[in-house]
């Protein structure tokens, strides 16, 4: 109690006005903004010696700051590119890092006990609502949507304060929230990262069977999306997705189709390597016209037109999506078992669509999406099938 007693004392006594001043019974240092200097800087209170430092210098006002839970770091707002922004810095004014960048204000940054994270206050979409940001990575995520003002009761911009900011010497209530779980998790025992999207993108990691990935981007099809880290694409359908994709902003990124193998003998007459070659047959739907919310199911021909057997049994994916948009509605994974040459295999997959009906939808289905089995050819495993789905008994 001494120590919340000298810090608010030495605060009250400085010159000029603080603003949003950290303390903690428990701290050996307390970060604030005070504009004594003639704009708001911040500095750190040493709580043993009574000494303040100030720790940054720069036309624009710094104010908003927060020690991180193992009082290294320092996380503050500041707009030093005309709009208020975060950044961080550590606790002796070195290695400053910019980690939002828009033209909106960002403010009230509170670091959360994981030390990871960090939630704050935004009007990046025209009204003040609360997000969390992930300081490594920089993944962003919205967790209230209303037209409310969120920044807490006592926000405003009075005298002295940077136009729509919280008013200076005033700390608003701020939730705490828990550190996501994830945007999605790996269904497969393993998947691919490339480097972007498509089956023939370069590889440059992988992700093992229940691991968790924060998503960035994503393929105007939804059939690939963009991780954090490791950073690059993966297969949409391998991931089982926890948030709507819908809110996740669509990547312009070039489609990298699986490469043709090169002829094993580079003679005259080339003679292709002695291989499986799974290639993508007809597709029927089961009844003909799907009904909304009623499942119907997906037929879909995969036949082994190479010189060997399949080298593993292997899945289908299936996504269907609306055909304006390219926003996705459904997906489900099929399977076959290892094909002889010659041999056509029929996968069934059951699927209910419940959105959007009276339009066209489009359903893409890819044979191996994970390029699990060896062939000679590559470029010929997806078909797409377009159906208008009926109103059917949806309201």
């Amino acid at each position: 109690m001494k120590r919340v007693v000298l810090t608010l004392m030495l605060l009250l006594t400085s010159i000029g006005t603080p603003v949003l001043a950290q303390g903690d019974s428990e701290a050996e240092f307390v970060v604030f903004a005070s504009d004594r200097s003639g704009n708001y800087e911040l500095y750190v209170l040493d709580l043993e010696t009574g000494l303040t430092t100030q720790l940054t210098n720069d036309p624009a006002d710094d104010i908003d700051p927060q020690l991180s839970a193992d009082g290294e770091m320092i996380v503050f707002a500041s707009d030093r590119d005309g709009d208020f922004e975060l950044f961080v810095v550590n606790l002796d004014g070195t290695g400053l890092e910019q980690i939002t960048n828009n033209n909106k204000n960002d403010v009230q940054p509170r670091w959360q006990p994981n030390g990871n994270n960090i939630v704050y206050m935004s009007d990046v979409n025209g009204e003040w609502d609360v997000y969390i940001i992930t300081a490594a990575t920089g993944v962003v995520r919205q967790l209230t949507n209303d037209p409310a003002d969120e920044r807490g009761p006592m926000a405003g911009t009075g005298e002295g304060a940077p136009g729509g900011v919280p008013t200076p010497g005033v700390s608003t209530p701020f939730p705490t929230a828990a550190a996501p779980t994830g945007d999605a998790v790996v269904g497969g025992t393993r998947l691919n990262v490339r480097a972007n999207p498509g089956p023939g993108a370069r590889i440059v990691g992988g992700l093992a069977q229940g691991q968790t990935v924060d998503i960035i981007g994503r393929y105007y099809d939804n059939s690939w999306v963009q991780i954090a880290s490791p950073a690059g694409w993966v297969y949409a359908p391998l991931l089982t997705i926890n948030i709507d994709l819908a809110t996740v902003p669509v990547v312009n990124a070039a489609f990298t189709e699986a490469a043709t193998a090169t002829p094993a003998l580079p003679t005259a007459t080339p003679i292709p390597a002695a291989s499986a070659n799974l290639v993508a047959g007809i597709v029927v739907l089961e009844p003909s016209q799907p009904v909304c919310g009623q499942t119907f199911n997906v037929g879909f021909d995969v036949a082994n037109l190479g010189t060997l057997p399949s080298a593993a049994s292997g899945t289908v994916s299936l996504v269907d999506v609306r055909t304006a948009d390219g926003a996705q509605q459904g997906t489900t994974i099929g399977g076959f078992p290892v094909l002889q040459p010659g041999q056509t295999f029929r996968v069934t997959m059951p699927l209910t669509i419940s959105t959007w009906y009276n339009e066209t939808h489009t359903i893409t289905l890819i044979i191996d999406p994970g390029n699990q089995i060896g062939e000679t050819v590559e470029t010929d495993n997806a078909r797409t099938i377009s159906y208008t789905l009926s109103k059917g008994a949806c309201p």
